[in-house]
């Protein structure tokens, strides 16, 4: 028996006990899949990661897993993870994912990572059925923005809604989409965000709703330039707020480098605190 010890910490929030929750086994060598995927349902958070020597080009391989599945790639255990192996420290790492290498940077606390360009998917055109999926009425969401798959290696279907009640009533009952969830509107609670969000994952990931997700908010970004929600210019600059309706404020920072009206990267980032962690003998 072999004793394995992980950190956890609370992701994209100043605060403890606010954002997204990682658990992050700093020395994951010698747990076998099925035991990873065993304990990340064990502990019953959004995510869980391994950091594993790296085997391409760079610093560390991690992967992450759900309490239902393995992520090729997630955004809060991304920052959350280089934080961990900083210890909180300036640093740059490159850490090998499911969808290659990602660069992530710790500067005077702030953790951001780059994230791959997002592209577009379909539109689902019944908006009807996505409302009666969301437990709400036609009108709540935005027609004129349209109900569409955006992916920066993990796909997300995004859905505008029409003010903070809508995103507060919405409630996932069938899905009509193969993908996460991802309503928003530009209401918003605090007066520094731009936007107001809520993630349902859906039953595969083993989780009914995310406090923060990190690997939305490139394509999210994207989609809202793209349908003259945030204005272009050379870096579009976008603040989310998410997780309000499940007592986890997150803040989510994101920033698009621009070229005319093309993306050509894309960074995303917040705060992590420091929150306990614990040991496994496996």
């Amino acid at each position: 028996m072999t004793r394995h010890e992980y950190t956890l910490v609370d992701v994209f929030t100043d605060r403890r006990f606010g954002g997204n929750q990682l658990a992050v086994f700093r020395d994951g060598r010698g747990i076998p899949d099925a035991m990873m995927q065993s304990i990340a349902k064990e502990l019953q958070i959004a995510e869980t990661a391994f950091v594993l020597p790296k085997e391409t080009d760079g610093d560390h391989r991690v992967r992450i897993f759900t309490p239902g599945k393995e992520l090729p790639f997630a955004g809060h255990p991304t920052v959350g993870t280089a934080w961990v192996l900083g210890g909180g420290r300036d640093s740059s790492l490159r850490l090998e994912l499911g969808i290659g290498t990602i660069v992530v940077t710790v500067r005077g606390g702030f953790v951001e990572m780059e994230q791959p360009l997002p592209t577009f998917g379909p539109e689902v055109e019944d908006l009807g059925a996505v409302a009666d999926s969301l437990s709400l009425a036609d009108e709540d969401i935005v027609a004129a923005s349209p109900v569409q798959q955006v992916s920066s290696g993990v796909p997300f279907t995004f859905v505008r809604l029409r003010d903070l009640d809508a995103v507060g009533r919405a409630r996932v009952t069938a899905s009509v989409v193969k993908t996460a969830v991802y309503v928003f509107t530009t209401e918003t609670v605090e007066p520094s965000s731009d936007v107001h969000a809520r993630m349902f994952a859906g039953d595969a990931l083993g989780i009914d709703e995310d406090p923060a997700t990190g690997s939305a908010q490139g394509p999210l970004a994207a989609y809202c330039v793209k349908y003259g929600i945030l204005s272009t210019r050379a870096e579009v600059r976008m603040r989310t707020e998410q997780g309000f309706e499940i007592g986890r404020r997150s803040m989510l920072d994101t920033r698009l480098s621009m070229r005319g009206s093309e993306i050509t990267a894309v960074h995303t980032g917040g705060h992590v605190v420091d929150v306990g962690g614990g040991w496994m003998d496996l």
